[in-house]
């Protein structure tokens, strides 16, 4: 099949009220995304407080390539494939660390931080010239960070970084906004979870406000009884207030708005309202907190940062921001039926250390291996990923809520919380980039 062909047959998987099942379960489906959507769009790699001194490095992922940022000399950054020019080994096996150069293991070639090739063993092997005309460790050709969070495009070519973030760019501004210095300092561990479904199952379900109350029926109950006088439940303060919002009845989600954006991104709002979870709160740490704000940005600018009550960020079409609690979480493809979850979180520089324990509890209850919430979403989406196998329907419906939405200004369509408009958004861009691309 030429590109040209399979760009119209993949474009022809989605409808604007059903999308095929071999979206999700077909192979090749799958290795075209990672050339169409994975090697073109911009994807988060890191934040800059990870490198903060030259020579400081870390390994991540950039679509499907392992790939290596580096502070360079002269501030400036730079992201390498972590593949020799020789033969392709692996050239950087620690996660993070500080080198003067890289040094691949197997036969000794020697980089620069900037990748250039810096001397081999043997050189009259190779002839004259031959170390200052090789390639080195190949750059990926645009980097860019956007208010310390660095992301980069394998294409050398297409919209600069802020156009591609469009109106999401706002949730990354709200959770530096939300530090007393203006800076954040990624802090703490990371989770890894793996799931046996494909990639879209875990974008889909962040702003999807129906399943709460089915999905997590079991800690929410457990958490009522917790919350019961005499119940002796384990569940305790934060946690027991996080599985208790879980609780809402189906009518109140829509009360949750649904945002989206073009190039598939979308917000929805917070549902968080009682405790220290709640987005605004009486006491001796928040009022810590909240004069350390205004100090920064004044009593009107803070209320206004502290204002901005959202849940899940998402920006496509891998990333999901949660402002208030300063936490990431990013999907990576493995295969077309295997995914990985990648959570972090962020330090609000210059706030108190209650701020910081907020976020840690937040991450261990929602996002952690452990978590109850956790769980029963990769328990789903494996059991939508086994039900997509099954030929006997090959569409999928993703009707719910067109005719309540919205269009505003700006491209951005507003719906009801339990609007399926985040599906159909994602799906949109999923088919511009698969289709004829940009």
């Amino acid at each position: 099949m030429t590109t040209a062909a399979a760009a119209h047959e993949d474009a022809a998987l989605v409808r604007d009220s059903a999308v095929h099942r071999r979206v999700y379960t077909d192979p090749e489906v799958f290795a075209r995304e990672q050339e169409r959507i994975f090697r073109r769009v911009w994807l988060y790699v890191a934040h800059e407080s990870e490198v903060p001194r030259p020579g400081d490095f870390v390994v991540t992922r950039l679509g499907p390539d392992e790939v290596v940022l580096v502070r360079q000399p002269d501030a400036s950054l730079a992201l390498l494939h972590n593949r020799c020019a020789h033969r392709g080994a692996r050239v950087v096996g620690e996660a993070s660390g500080c080198a003067r150069r890289f040094h691949c293991p197997y036969h000794s070639w020697t980089y620069r931080l900037d990748g250039t090739l810096l001397g081999v063993p043997l050189p009259a092997g190779y002839g004259e010239g031959f170390v200052e005309g090789a390639g080195g460790m190949a750059r990926v050709p645009r980097v860019a960070s956007y208010r310390g969070f660095v992301f980069a495009s394998h294409a050398g070519q297409g919209e600069e970084l802020p156009q591609f973030l469009g109106g999401l760019a706002s949730a990354l501004d709200n959770m530096v906004d939300r530090s007393p210095s203006g800076a954040l300092t990624r802090a703490g561990g990371r989770l890894r979870m793996e799931y046996r479904g494909n990639w879209k199952l875990f974008m889909e379900n962040a702003t999807d406000l129906v399943h709460p109350g089915f999905v997590h029926e079991s800690s929410v109950a457990a958490a009522r009884e917790s919350s019961r006088p005499g119940g002796g439940g384990g569940a305790t303060g934060q946690t027991l207030d996080m599985l208790l919002s879980n609780g809402l009845a189906v009518p109140q989600w829509d009360d949750v708005p649904l945002h989206a954006f073009p190039n598939g991104h979308v917000y929805m709002g917070g549902f968080y309202r009682r405790g220290i979870i709640a987005p605004q709160r009486e006491d001796a740490v928040y009022a810590r907190y909240r004069a350390a704000l205004a100090a920064r940005h004044g009593e009107a600018r803070t209320t206004e940062i502290l204002g901005v009550d959202r849940f899940n960020n998402l920006i496509w079409p891998g990333l999901s921001v949660n402002s208030r609690f300063a936490v990431l979480r990013q999907v990576t493809p493995l295969d077309v039926d295997r995914s990985v979850i990648t959570s972090t979180c962020f330090r609000f520089d210059g706030a108190p250390d209650e701020m910081f324990d907020l976020t840690l509890q937040f991450l261990n209850t929602a996002s952690s291996p452990a978590s109850m919430v956790a769980s029963d979403d990769l328990e789903v989406f494996e059991r939508c990923q086994r039900g997509l196998s099954d030929r006997s329907v090959e569409w999928i419906d993703m009707s719910r809520g067109m005719g309540r939405d919205r269009h505003a200004p700006r491209g951005v369509v507003e719906a009801p919380g339990t609007s399926e408009v985040a599906v159909r958004n994602q799906m949109a861009a999923w088919q511009r980039w698969m289709g004829a691309g940009p």
